[in-house]
């Protein structure tokens, strides 16, 4: 029940007189203890409380600065301990709040899974998701004004963060002081682990001058200079966009609408942004569909708000309607990567961790390239794989294993910012296989990658333990975008069984006996979910890099699939067979991007990049 007080409402938990008076006398008390232990007079303005059990109540209060705390009923002598075993970081603090009638614990005291509860208890509009907290600013004005240090202490347990919080891009043009309704992110790389497991619920879309007047366009986003390379965000990653569309139905069914905007156009603003969509000529398919259903006569003359009409066969699997199978087994997915984040296995120095670098493409195969340029895909990527490799194997107690080796340049990394095209490069395979059929070499990847995976788990590693890293670059046709992106094994676009045609994989040890590689749904499932959370690892290493190395963000930069026009789907071989649980395909740039491929072409750049991925699998291993 509620009783009113002359000094503010008071939640109580008991219906009965004499109980009444008890909590009644009860929460007096917490709050004289609480304000003397803050130093604070008491009866400082309580700006909102909220019960997360029996018994315990979330609490915010107002002063010199605003005080997040728990006031707690605790049970008598030494039944206080197991009462406080839930909540307190230190339990053998329990002993200072043994045999009080009521207290008030600071929460800077409480674990990180009661912050987090009581963080949404009293937050309610708040969420989480890949790229961290969604804070909607509560409180303002005096005496219980929110601010970059109050949000760091409550977020990340540590006030030091708040320059990290209020620099972070989605931040840059918060205005300050805060107000009521404000929307602020919190970064998942500085939450408690406790605190990055993402909410049900999507994140707060207000449209708010924060967010949609005062915010640059990604032309007008400044891009900080750091050794002569614009190496930066460049613009914020891309909010979440499911809020963006509505469905309707007509003669031809339900699907998506989309309400163009102003200097939008179809290319980018739809398809790339709202589908899995990838290679130019299946862009300009999907365009000239979207364009027929949506009745639009001229693309280059689309009116602002206009509806966009998106057939639901070309969405990505997160766009689709809520309750249809597409997006509940993606919301499924989610839950599970967030189940299992909470179970990652820890390593000191990546102790038994195996890591296998695949380095795309070689040998005539030579992928993505701008001959003038002097800049071959295979190359790019193998220099990077070679550093990424110097480093664990300097730095870290990590096992590696490479995939391919250039016969001329050994695993040394180069300096050269200009790359002649050789052939020189060979799978490790047994015999080497010297990468004259792109789709033999696809196959013979996994079928190596296996290999190792049972020569390793025969020795007794844990699964959890291993990575599988393959490193290329993009080729996308559209020059405006750029950026990282990670590709993971959806589940739903694997087979029970594979097993490549031809004799020729029989020449290879790595494939003898073991020719058909099969995969239950569970092991699918766990493998998408698994380098989900990993890949969100990598791009949370990029962007916190210093400097910070650019994210793909005209659509979602973590893909399941690759889709081509008229609904199909596919993955590339190395993910749909690759054993190895944790596995992910990595397009470092868009080649085709003049910004990019100054990055490419520049060593420091490949260093810093293969840093960040060094960085990734420490992260993923919560390695010191």
């Amino acid at each position: 029940m509620l009783v009113r007080s002359g000094f503010r409402t008071v939640t109580l938990f008991a219906r009965s007189r004499s109980a009444i008076a008890f909590r009644v006398r009860s929460v007096l008390a917490l709050l004289t203890v609480s304000a003397v232990s803050w130093g604070m007079p008491a009866f400082a303005d309580i700006l909102a409380r909220q019960q997360i059990d029996p018994g315990v109540v979330a609490a915010v209060r107002s002063g010199k600065a605003l005080q997040l705390y728990l006031e707690c009923i605790p049970p008598r002598g030494d039944a206080a301990k197991a009462f406080f075993a839930k909540y307190l970081a230190d339990l053998e603090e329990w002993k200072i709040y043994r045999g009080r009638m009521a207290v008030a614990v600071s929460l800077d005291k409480v674990n990180a899974v009661t912050r987090r509860a009581a963080l949404l208890a009293l937050f309610p509009d708040d969420s989480v998701d890949s790229y961290g907290w969604w804070h909607v600013v509560a409180f303002d004005g005096a005496g219980s004004q929110e601010d970059w240090r109050t949000m760091a202490q409550w977020f990340t347990g540590d006030e030091a963060h708040a320059a990290t919080v209020a620099g972070a891009p989605h931040n840059r043009n918060a205005v300050t002081p805060m107000k009521k309704g404000q929307i602020v992110l919190i970064p998942r790389d500085i939450l408690p682990e406790a605190l990055q497991a993402p909410t049900p619920k999507p994140p707060p879309l207000l449209i708010t001058a924060q967010r949609a007047e005062e915010a640059p366009g990604p032309a007008a986003a400044k891009t900080p200079v750091v050794n002569g390379l614009g190496e930066g965000e460049g613009e914020p990653p891309p909010l979440p966009l499911s809020e963006d569309l509505t469905f309707e139905t007509d003669g031809e069914g339900l699907h998506a609408v989309y309400r163009i905007k102003k200097g939008e156009a179809l290319y980018t603003s739809v398809v790339v942004r709202f589908t899995d969509i990838r290679d130019h000529a299946d862009i300009l398919d999907a365009c000239a569909i979207v364009q027929k259903r949506s009745g639009i006569r001229d693309v280059r003359d689309i009116d602002t708000g206009a509806k966009i009409r998106i057939p639901l066969n070309l969405l990505s699997d997160r766009f689709h309607p809520e309750g249809s199978a597409r997006r509940e087994e993606y919301e499924a997915m989610r839950a599970e990567a967030s189940r299992l984040q909470q179970q990652r296995v820890r390593s000191k120095e990546l102790e038994g961790v195996v890591v296998v670098i695949d380095a795309g493409h070689g040998g005539r195969d030579y992928g993505a390239a701008i001959p003038s340029a002097g800049l071959y895909e295979d190359e790019l990527v193998y220099d990077i794989a070679c550093r990424l490799k110097l480093l664990l194997e300097t730095k870290s107690q990590a096992k590696v294993y490479m995939t391919v080796c250039d016969r001329s340049q050994g695993f040394t990394p180069t300096d050269a910012k200009r790359f002649q095209h050789d052939t020189d490069e060979e799978l490790l395979t047994t015999p080497a296989h010297p990468n004259g059929d792109a789709k033999i070499s696809a196959n013979l990847r996994w079928y190596l990658a296996n290999s190792i995976y049972r020569k390793v788990r025969a020795a007794g590693v844990d699964d959890r333990k291993c990575v599988f890293m393959s490193i290329h670059c993009d080729m996308l046709f559209n020059e405006q975008l750029r950026g990282a992106m990670v590709y993971i094994p959806g589940a739903a676009y694997r087979r029970d069984s594979e097993q490549p045609e031809g004799a020729v994989y029989d020449q290879y040890l790595e494939a003898r006996g073991h020719r058909r590689v099969t995969t239950t749904a569970a092991q699918r499932r766990r493998d998408e979910a698994l380098s989900l959370n990993f890949a969100e690892t990598i791009l949370a290493s990029l962007r916190a890099h210093n400097p910070p190395l650019k994210v793909h963000s005209a659509s979602a930069p973590i893909r399941s699939v690759i889709r081509q026009s008229g609904g199909r789907a596919y993955l590339p071989a190395v993910l749909r067979n690759t054993q190895i649980p944790t596995k992910v395909l990595v397009e470092v740039a868009n080649m085709n991007n003049a910004a990019d491929r100054e990055r490419l072409s520049n060593p420091q750049w490949r260093q810093w990049l293969a840093e960040a991925l060094y960085d990734a699998l420490k992260r993923q291993f919560n390695s010191g």
